[in-house]
């Protein structure tokens, strides 16, 4: 058994890319997994942008009392498997979800992996995305350098991925959700 966080950034629902996290976290479920899901582009009223206080020198990040401190946070740090969720917004990541994104600064070295304790269960992560919208796939270039960047200096493991460069074709969609789906079964 895993211990799985889904992290989404879509407002909309229902929604192409929540119906890619529904599918994996149906199947993640049915193979015993742990899950914990916060659907951020519906909750923005819940918690705060990262926020920065310069003192000569450096920069500290002032940790705000809200949901991503008290709820999120904790669940990612003790998360076996991470997987990101965004729809394709102006060739970029859902503004929610890079919010929720960037309040992991000043949890950088509880969430990166291979941090240097050995015997730490602590930033072993791994990663999935699973990214949708509609175009060419040369639309969702600069989306997916931003993740792979992203995993790259976390330094997180990617399991896999699904992109549903075409998901307002329904019969494509469908096609996408069930690889979604058998991604998540095949997390244990």
């Amino acid at each position: 058994m895993k211990k799985i966080v889904i992290l989404t950034g879509s407002p909309h629902h229902p929604g192409t890319s929540e119906s890619l996290a529904d599918s994996f976290e149906k199947g993640a479920r049915e193979a015993g997994n742990e899950l914990y899901r916060f659907d951020a582009g519906r909750r923005t009223s819940e918690f705060s942008l990262l926020q920065l206080q310069e003192t000569p020198g450096t920069e500290e990040a002032l940790e705000p009392d809200d949901i991503i401190t008290k709820e999120v946070m904790p669940k990612l740090i003790e998360a076996d498997v991470v997987v990101l969720v965004s729809s394709l917004y102006y060739y970029g990541i859902n503004a929610a979800l890079k919010a929720v994104i960037d309040r992991f600064y000043a949890y950088n070295h509880d969430l990166h992996g291979n941090n240097g304790y050995k015997d730490s269960s602590h930033g072993n992560h791994q990663a999935i995305t699973l990214i949708s919208g509609y175009g060419q796939e040369s639309a969702f270039r600069s989306l997916k350098a931003y993740f792979d960047q992203l995993l790259n200096y976390m330094r997180w493991d990617r399991i896999s991925d699904v992109l549903a460069s075409d998901a307002l074709n329904g019969a494509k969609l469908k096609k996408h959700q069930e690889e979604a789906y058998q991604l998540g079964k095949s997390i244990h």
